[in-house]
């Protein structure tokens, strides 16, 4: 990121680059910064998680994309994006209660993301198996965060690209597993990640069938071209390619520290990338 221009794309690169200028105490020294729109809605989502922890260190940067705007609303508990013309939409998981009245309300939201990504010539089949991922998740946020009125539940939709994100601002990949006596030995949250992403491992144990829910994202992407993040901590693991569950490209890269944990999830139909400025 370039100290001269004082605006730039709200990348996950840009927004990861504002996160460490916080946490080595030159963020404030940078002056007013604007994040324009990238095509992304998921480097948004980990900015709110960051400004939301650390409002005061975030004061100076701005965010120009429509979905900002979204985003400050579900601060405020409003749900957005689950009208019939809707293609983008965020949940606030502080309006809803698993087992409560208010699960109609999610299962409206969840119904509308779905049905906008399958008007916009996404394969049913692929899509289906995406909410199935989504629904999982966003359960993840109330059975290991520990911060669940934190959770940001978000999905776009254009004609080139369906993205969404679960992130929450709790206590981490490597603090929920190491609840478990079996994980105590974690040192990381890369090693934290990669148990998560298994979906074998639990802070409940193995044997309980409460895991991150993402094995279930792999399977719904097993034939398809995707793209994945997974965030929590100081580190996040990116996946990408044709069935990424089984020939994707992996990377793992430390990072700033970010609070909580977040996946997000972005495919594109067979006839080309997402060339969207939406």
């Amino acid at each position: 990121m370039n100290a001269a221009i004082g605006a730039v794309e709200a990348s996950f690169d840009n927004v990861d680059d504002l996160l460490w200028q916080e946490r080595h105490g030159s963020l404030a020294s940078r002056g007013p910064i604007r994040l324009t729109r990238s095509g992304r809605i998921a480097p948004l989502i980990e900015l709110a998680i960051a400004h939301a922890a650390l409002p005061v260190a975030y004061r100076e940067v701005s965010v120009e994309a429509p979905f900002a705007k979204l985003i400050s609303r579900a601060r405020s508990g409003e749900i957005s994006g689950n009208r019939y013309a809707d293609k983008m939409g965020v949940f606030p998981l502080s309006q809803h209660r698993p087992g409560s009245s208010s699960h109609e309300r999610w299962e409206q939201w969840a119904h509308r993301a779905q049905n906008a990504a399958v008007e916009s010539n996404f394969p049913r089949r692929l899509v289906a198996g995406l909410m199935g991922a989504l629904g999982e998740l966003q359960d993840n946020v109330y059975e290991h965060s520990g911060k669940p009125d934190s959770g940001l539940v978000a999905y776009a939709v254009s004609a080139n690209a369906f993205e969404f994100i679960v992130a929450d601002g709790g206590m981490g990949a490597l603090a929920s597993l190491r609840m478990n006596p079996a994980y105590t030995h974690l040192k990381s949250a890369a090693e934290a990640l990669e148990l998560a992403m298994s979906d074998r491992a639990s802070r409940f144990g193995s044997n309980t069938g409460r895991g991150y829910g993402i094995g279930t994202l792999f399977k719904a992407l097993a034939r398809d071209a995707g793209e994945l993040r997974f965030r929590s901590g100081d580190y996040a693991i990116s996946i990408d390619g044709d069935g990424p569950a089984l020939t994707g490209r992996k990377h793992v890269v430390q990072k700033a520290w970010l609070d909580g944990f977040a996946v997000s999830v972005r495919c594109t139909p067979p006839n080309g990338p997402n060339n969207d400025r939406a």
